[in-house]
């Protein structure tokens, strides 16, 4: 972000380094760096603060929010709206937010860049994607692939709506809680960050796959079953799920299952975990 526009309430942010005499016996000599070398300015306390306000700000964009009126983006951020201008002002000139005709202000298309450039930098979609379709084509449920985002939330990576669909519950790059439902249950169990507070683990039959089936945990209307799957050293990777109705996916539970296990093993296999 630009410091000569991003800045912490009314301070503008800019640091020179001028040359200095090196001393024999003082910290500048001894740091002095090797001719045709930068030096990088340190990092300021105000410089942090904007930037984390600036990620507030993106933050408080939701699912299913094309634009938000800058009233809206004060409540949600706690910002007072001069401070959220000046950032929006930032963002717009580096395309991360775009500014409409009535003074709302929606995405920008740069952030789809840089999400593009953290899915392709994993190097799973060749590999997930077409193991999502199977599996929808199958049960005629929708199938996603979700990574936790961090400690309370998850994001869904890839997505497989079933043929019969009458709306896209998720979409690739939403984000949830990670709750108690199948997926949250996966991470809960098997991510390695959960440490001595993980959730035992299922029973598995010999030579089964472990799967994680719920009902009712994050819509009372809603089942889903989901099953780990490992990088190298059993290190989790991620969950895949299905999901659907109650009505209809919690009578096939039982023969679904296992092609969520062998799904989720295959996946796991072509990882080399």
């Amino acid at each position: 972000m630009d410091p000569n526009v991003l800045t912490d309430e009314a301070a503008t942010i800019r640091t020179e380094i001028s040359p200095r005499p090196a001393s024999s016996g003082g910290d500048w000599g001894r740091s002095k760096a090797p001719k045709g070398r930068l030096l990088s300015p340190p990092s300021t306390a105000s410089g942090v603060a904007a930037v984390g306000r600036a990620m507030t700000v993106l933050g408080a964009f939701r699912p299913g929010d094309t634009a938000l009126p800058l009233r809206v983006l004060a409540a949600r951020t706690g910002l007072y709206k001069s401070t959220i201008l000046r950032l929006l002002a930032s963002l717009e000139r580096y395309c991360c937010v775009r500014r409409n005709a009535d003074g709302s202000w929606s995405p920008g298309p740069m952030l789809l860049h840089w999400g593009s450039l953290y899915v392709r930098g994993l190097g799973l979609e060749t590999l997930v994607q077409p193991v999502l379709d199977s599996l929808t084509e199958a049960t005629g449920q929708g199938a996603t692939f979700w990574v936790k985002l961090d400690d309370e939330r998850r994001i869904c990576l890839y997505r497989a709506a079933p043929p019969r669909t009458l709306r896209v519950a998720v979409q690739a790059g939403d984000m949830m809680p990670l709750g108690s439902a199948a997926t949250g249950r996966v991470f809960a169990v098997w991510d390695p960050a959960a440490g001595e507070a993980a959730e035992a683990a299922p029973e598995v039959p010999a030579g089964g796959y472990p799967v994680i089936a719920t009902q009712g945990s994050r819509e009372l209307d809603a089942a889903a079953i989901s099953a780990p799957v490992f990088q190298p050293g059993r290190v989790l990777c991620g969950a895949l799920t299905l999901s659907g109705s109650n009505e209809r996916l919690w009578p096939e539970v039982e023969r679904v299952k296992p092609l969520v296990a062998e799904a989720a093993a295959g996946l796991t296999r072509a990882l080399g975990g």
